[in-house]
């Protein structure tokens, strides 16, 4: 397993719940989340547990 905080800014997920594809832009810490961008340009954030890494860069 890779470790989650060191994952290559550009690495495409797929959100858990929605299926979404969504690619990461900026790791913040405490607690360990993602900020994402979708297709349609909107930004959300993830926690570890909610994405799942479908390709890295």
């Amino acid at each position: 397993m890779d470790i989650l905080t060191q994952i290559p800014i550009g690495t495409k997920f797929r959100v858990k719940e929605s299926g979404e594809l969504v690619k990461l832009e900026e790791i913040r810490n405490f607690p360990t989340r993602y900020k994402t961008i979708n297709e349609s340009g909107e930004v959300n954030y993830y926690k570890t547990f909610e994405v799942e890494v479908i390709e890295t860069t």
